[in-house]
């Protein structure tokens, strides 16, 4: 079998989206995929998004393959489904949160919208997303597949040990709270921030780790001057992009994870957290309550006190935290990307 995989950027990053289609591709048995993607030619913002909308639909009608299965992999992408005819079509959309939650009007997503109601299939990523896809794109929902994300466990597993957490400067005998993401509104990165500088009345040795980019213009200024403004610039440590097995490292060195995002398609972070035997605290909302059931504390993403409180009670609560631990690392071993190749084989074959 061979799919056409329309996949946009070409990137050696291993983030979000592209660890989906990357983790669920490499388990496929039997499958060829003709890669069309587009290369990186600028690091500037936006740039390769110009090359994208311009030139990459050209490049896509030049390779795709007349009776191959075109699979679209980002919901970002489906505008070329309305720019072409395109046959035998599936489209992995992760979430529509330029729709639904920042309620754009920018005629990209526009056409994005219509281009998902052009596919013939589309693979999301929770029962959440499924319905939100169905509410404001009114896609048909028996046309949606629901394959979850998951944990790569042979790289995500428990195996405690600090010595990463030296290389930024943090000591021995600090609690470490830990945060994986972007810094785009709806991550809630101010609110963590808020929360930590609560926290640190009470717990002094405390450190917050944020990893990961920006990835939003303006958000890391924002967040650099109500850092200075809470007098906190020793305590929290920007680490920007790190590998996988750099990642999988620090969530093993930490005493916490939050994740206290205000919409989420799915949350992949909270589940590798547990795999590595690390609580977690995240929102009530979205699709979040979903990915990790009881394993974790689930909170109002507005309630900075209680929030704190509850990073207090974990982190001086040893028995609470062995529960935590015990249930994060029976959840988190219900996501198996093994299984999430399985079904997306299965929605080829049916295709």
């Amino acid at each position: 079998m061979e799919i056409d995989y329309i996949n946009g950027l070409k990137t050696d990053e291993i983030f979000g989206m592209s660890k989906y289609q990357s983790e669920i591709h490499k388990r496929l048995e039997n499958v060829k995929l003709n890669r069309i993607e587009y290369p990186n030619i600028s690091k500037v913002t936006g740039i390769n998004k110009i090359v994208e909308y311009s030139v990459y639909p050209f490049i896509v009608k030049k390779k795709v393959i007349k009776n191959n299965i075109k699979h679209v992999t980002r919901q970002d992408l489906a505008f070329l489904l309305v720019l072409m005819k395109l046959k035998r079509t599936i489209v992995t959309c992760h979430d529509i949160i330029p729709i639904s939650y920042y309620k754009t009007q920018s005629p990209v997503w526009k056409l994005n919208g219509k281009g998902l109601r052009k596919a013939e299939k589309i693979i999301t990523v929770s029962e959440f997303s499924k319905k939100e896809i169905g509410k404001y794109i009114k896609y048909p929902e028996e046309n949606i597949e629901i394959i979850h994300p998951a944990v790569d466990h042979n790289l995500y597993y428990r195996n405690r040990n600090k010595m990463i957490l030296k290389k930024y400067g943090i000591k021995d005998n600090e609690k470490v709270i830990l945060y994986v993401g972007a810094e785009e509104p709806r991550k809630n990165v101010q609110f963590i921030i808020n929360s930590f500088s609560n926290l640190k009345k009470r717990i002094p040795e405390v450190k917050l780790l944020k990893v990961g980019m920006p990835n939003y213009p303006g958000v890391r200024r924002k967040l650099i001057q109500q850092i200075e403004s809470l007098n906190l610039q020793k305590d929290i440590i920007f680490a920007g992009y790190v590998s996988e097995l750099a990642l999988a490292e620090i969530y093993n060195a930490v005493d916490l994870f939050v994740f206290p995002s205000l919409y989420e398609g799915f949350g992949i972070p909270p589940l590798e957290a547990m795999a590595c035997g690390t609580p977690v605290i995240t929102s009530n909302t979205s699709s979040l309550p979903e990915v990790v059931g009881d394993a974790a504390i689930q909170i109002n993403p507005y309630d900075v006190e209680k929030f704190a409180e509850e990073m207090y009670e974990v982190l001086t609560n040893e028995r609470l935290k062995e529960e935590m631990i015990r249930k994060g690392l029976e959840r988190s071993k219900m996501f198996s990307w093994e299984n999430s190749a399985k079904k997306t084989l299965k929605v080829y074959r049916e295709m």
